[in-house]
């Protein structure tokens, strides 16, 4: 995957994904945490007045290229950390802003990675996300069924099925800005995508 992601997606970058990630991640604040940063796509479109900037990426293979990526940037505020999206070792509370884009797709566990997000960020923090999810058409549904298991082998174990948009409200976050589009140029079943903006709530 991480000789070849850049390259696949170089054309659903241009036409529809580099604009979202600069729209949300225009957001970011404050101490920043990116989960799943893979070859370091986002890092253009980090605002530059951050007080720090720390990218995850467990796979050892991204985090080679994002490692030459981070080498290329003119940022000085960024730290590379192997977790995983379900155990992060960061204090409670302490991050002002986490971000995670087309991510939560393939993690081992999409509920132990959103009570993650929870713990981590500061009451009042903000979770910027951009996932593909389950189809809302019951017969891609039904395809999506059908072809995930081969799918994840395939595509670095992500699940077509999983309604994130459902999970992040039932972890407890706030959804303040939430807006569903067509991933341009992707196949039928990994169309339907969601990105916005979810609080952590102050109590």
């Amino acid at each position: 995957m991480a000789t070849t992601y850049d390259f696949i997606m170089q054309s659903t970058e241009r036409r529809c994904l580099g604009a979202w990630r600069g729209e949300i991640l225009a957001e970011a604040t404050g101490a920043v945490l990116e989960i799943g940063a893979g070859t370091g796509i986002n890092l253009p479109y980090f605002p530059e007045q951050l007080t720090s900037l720390q990218l995850c990426e467990p796979d050892p293979h991204m985090r080679r290229k994002l490692s030459r990526t981070v080498s290329s940037s003119k940022r000085e505020d960024i730290a590379i950390c192997p977790w995983t999206a379900e155990q992060i070792d960061l204090p409670d509370n302490s991050i002002d802003t986490i971000v995670s884009t087309l991510v939560l797709c393939s993690v081992n566990s999409l509920q132990s990675s959103l009570k993650e997000i929870y713990r981590l960020l500061k009451p009042g923090g903000t979770f910027i996300f951009m996932e593909h999810i389950l189809a809302a058409d019951p017969k891609t549904k039904l395809w999506q069924q059908r072809i995930e298991p081969f799918w994840g082998l395939c595509a670095g174990e992500c699940h077509l099925t999983r309604d994130t948009a459902t999970e992040i409200t039932a972890t407890g976050f706030h959804i303040e800005q939430l807006t569903e589009a067509a991933m341009i140029g992707a196949p039928t079943f990994v169309k339907r995508t969601v990105r916005g903006r979810a609080r952590k709530t102050l109590y």
